[in-house]
């Protein structure tokens, strides 16, 4: 209709999540005096099968009852109190035993391929490297200049790339997983590095900062905005740092502590 409508609140709490979220106050032009909205975008990466095994045994449908079932986890192993390695943080992998190789990597085509196939069929075990991406200014998102959603309002155009950190954590994930999969007996069948673009995860964190400083971020430690005392943030953009599991339950917690801290502060009449 071209109208525009005002909804007035006592308190706003603004949870559409991460990138949304930041296109609405990008959008609104408020709350970003510091300059820092909408950057330190980050993410997880993923390497999907960087190491993909066999498990001899299991070759020609042969796998004894029992060993092939549901799914397995590694969990984060790499600097956990120290710097072991010449990246900061570390990773973490699901793992799939049971499946089957992507006929795009079989060396073959026609019968032969279908050959491979049946050999290989169940006898496989997956992985998904899960590798935490370190917070960058320089990674962000802002408003297109040309590009609107279908109401005419900006949508975000997406400036990340990952750096030297994650490359070297991706190198180290490959090779650590590929020698715990030799000591327990399954061969490695295909491995690589390749992880995939910025936001493949769908865990998108950092863009709308919390901090104690007003100058380096938008909210303070109660997920509320620095600019306007009753505006408050409650999804992933608050984050400072991600880590190489999901954020669901984090985003869960800092809201709740979110709310608590609202209702304190609005029943003593502060808001």
């Amino acid at each position: 209709s071209g109208r525009e409508y005002e909804a007035k609140a006592k308190v706003v709490v603004l949870g559409a999540s991460c990138l949304e979220t930041t296109r609405i106050l990008l959008n609104s032009r408020i709350a970003n005096s510091s300059g820092v909205l909408g950057h330190y975008w980050h993410d997880q990466f993923y390497i999907q099968n960087g190491v993909l095994g066999v498990m001899p045994e299991a070759l020609d449908g042969k796998a004894p009852k029992g060993l092939i079932g549901s799914s397995g986890y590694f969990p984060r192993f790499r600097n956990i109190k120290t710097k072991a390695k010449d990246f900061l943080r570390g990773y973490a992998s699901d793992i799939y035993p049971g499946g089957s190789p992507d006929p795009a990597i079989l060396p073959s085509w026609g019968k032969e391929l279908q050959s491979q196939l049946d050999h290989y069929r169940g006898a496989t075990v997956g992985t998904t490297i899960m590798g935490e991406v370190l917070p960058r200014f320089e990674n962000y998102v802002s408003l297109d200049p040309k590009v609107t959603d279908p109401w005419g309002i900006p949508v975000l155009n997406f400036r990340c790339r990952y750096g030297d950190n994650e490359f070297k954590m991706a190198k180290d994930a490959v090779e650590s997983i590929s020698e715990i999969f030799h000591g327990a007996g399954i061969e490695i069948f295909h491995k690589h590095e390749e992880m995939g673009e910025p936001g493949r995860s769908i865990h998108e964190l950092g863009t709308c900062r919390m901090g104690d400083d007003p100058k380096k971020s938008v909210l303070n430690k109660w997920n509320q905005s620095h600019d306007i005392r009753n505006l408050f943030v409650v999804d992933g953009s608050s984050f400072v740092t991600g880590g190489s599991q999901n954020p669901t339950l984090t985003i869960m917690s800092l809201s709740m502590r979110a709310c608590e801290y609202l209702t304190e502060e609005m029943r003593k009449g502060s808001l």
